[in-house]
Formats: structure tokens, C-alpha cells, sequence
């Protein structure tokens, strides 16, 4: 698992990572294109107002005026709805993605600590490469000695915006600790030569006592991932909120705006074509 399945997990997440990067950066990017294109029609539509002014001498011609407004409102639909999804898309990339992102690279740290540290055991005196390993992970995964100071999850912690994210990851970081401590306790057994005790309190069992052992470094490591998945399920329906909330403010712009413009379109030429009758 530890050189397999996890290093294919870790290089899996950095893939979707980078795909999940490049999606946020071209859904953010602006339609200046359309936007463009709007700002001519308008400007257009008010030159050929101000000419039909010139000519007739009349202030406004109703089929072009129409036409003027429906423009309007097309473009600042268009301006609008983009701006509140880029809006919600931040937000669902702060408070959902990236979060996420973190979660997720601290659980794989966490399995990957959990396997360092049973393979030390495995070793059994030639496992050093191991729990360096070990040790290298739970920094990176709950900072120095464990402490919640820095890491992923002091990271995570850092992100999370209400009561609920914050409390499954500091129950998290208070299992990493424990983890820590018990991980110290059961490198002592092993380094004195006590093996069965170091056995006993990294996957539970008896203890040389014949007592078995009622505090493991299992328990804390299903302990941090239990709440490592609850933290990831809260910040998916926080992400999934947002981007649903971002989609929401483009809904029936497409519909709306190619409405708008036919019916632009019909009154301008309407408008256009009324004093044009008027010669004949």
C-alpha cells in the first residue's frame, strides 16, 4: 500500500487537482467578446437614433428606442450574471475547492503515516527508513511533534468558515496528537526490545502484562480519518452550495438574450423602416 497504492492515489489527487486549476481559470474567464459585441450594438443603434434625430428632427424614434433598451438590458444581464458567478465561483473555490484540496491531501498523508508506521514494526529494529517516514508525514500532516501549529490540517482549520468544518478538524488534530504521543510510547517498547507491547499499542492487542491494551495508535489514526471524511463532506456541500449559486446566476441569460435581440432587432428595423416610409 505504502509504495503502490498510495503514491498512485497521491499522483491521481494532483492530477484532478490540476484539472479542477484549469477549470476554475477558464469558467472565471470574462466574455469580453460578447461584451464587446453588445457595447457596439448599442452604440450603433444610439448613433443611428442621434441621425434619425438629425434628419427628422424628431427626438426619438420608438422602433430604435426599443431596440436601444432591449440592447441594454441584454448587456447588463450579461455583465451582471457573469460578475455574481465569478463572484460564487471564488467563493466556491475559498470555501469549498480549496479546502478540499487540503482535506484530501491530509487524509492521504494520514494513510501513508499509518503505513510507515506499521512497516517500522514490521522491520523490526531495521525499520528506520520507516518511521522517518512516519514522522516526516505526521509534520506535514499536524506540524511539529504533532502540535496543530502548522500542517495540512492547521491549514484546513485556517479555511474553514463556520462552527461545523472547524470542530471535525480540530477533533482531527487532537487525534494526531494522541497518535503522536502513543506512536512515542510504542518506539520506546520497541527500542528496549519489548516488541509484544509495541505491537499491542500500535494495533491493539495484549500486552506482555497479559493486559490488553486499551489505548493504540489505531484507534487514533481511525479517529483523525473518521473526522478528516466528515470534514470533507461538509466542505463538499459548502462547495457544491456556491457553484450551484454561481451556475444559478447565469440561468436564462442564453433564453433571455437571444430574446432580447430579436426583439431588438425587430424594433429597430421597424423603427428604421417607418421613416423610410415616410419618403416614399
Amino acid at each position: 500500500m505504502s509504495n503502490t497504492i498510495l503514491p498512485a492515489a497521491k499522483k491521481l489527487w494532483d492530477l484532478e487537482t490540476a484539472r479542477l486549476n484549469d477549470d476554475y481559470r477558464r469558467a472565471k474567464a470574462l466574455p469580453w467578446a460578447a461584451w464587446g459585441l453588445g457595447v457596439l450594438a448599442l452604440g450603433g443603434l444610439v448613433w443611428a437614433q442621434r441621425r434619425s434625430y438629425h434628419r427628422t428632427n424628431r427626438v426619438f424614434n420608438q422602433g430604435l428606442l426599443a431596440g436601444s433598451a432591449a440592447t441594454a438590458v441584454v448587456l447588463l444581464w450579461l455583465v451582471a450574471g457573469h460578475s455574481v458567478a465569478r463572484l460564487q465561483l471564488d467563493t466556491s473555490y475559498n470555501q469549498g475547492a480549496k479546502s478540499l484540496s487540503l482535506l484530501n491531501k491530509a487524509r492521504i498523508e494520514s494513510l501513508q503515516s499509518r503505513g510507515d508506521e506499521n512497516l517500522t514494526l514490521v522491520a523490526r529494529g531495521a525499520g528506520a527508513e520507516y518511521d522517518n517516514e512516519f514522522r516526516s508525514g505526521m509534520q506535514s500532516l499536524a506540524g511539529k511533534n504533532a502540535d496543530g501549529r502548522t500542517g495540512l490540517l492547521a491549514q484546513a482549520l485556517a479555511l474553514a468558515n463556520d462552527a461545523k468544518g472547524r470542530d471535525s478538524i480540530k477533533t482531527a488534530m487532537k487525534d494526531a496528537q494522541a497518535w503522536w504521543a502513543l506512536n512515542g510510547k510504542a518506539r520506546a517498547s520497541d527500542d528496549s526490545g519489548n516488541y509484544q507491547d509495541a505491537v499491542a499499542q500500535t494495533i491493539g492487542g495484549d500486552l506482555k502484562s497479559g493486559k490488553q491494551a486499551k489505548e493504540y495508535t489505531g484507534i487514533c489514526f481511525d479517529g483523525v480519518d473518521a473526522s478528516i471524511e466528515a470534514a470533507v463532506a461538509h466542505e463538499q456541500q459548502e462547495f457544491q452550495h456556491a457553484a450551484n449559486a454561481g451556475r444559478g446566476a447565469l440561468t436564462g441569460l442564453g433564453a433571455g438574450a437571444a430574446l432580447l435581440a430579436v426583439l431588438g432587432a425587430t424594433g429597430a428595423v421597424l423603427g428604421i423602416g417607418r421613416r423610410l416610409s415616410e419618403y416614399r
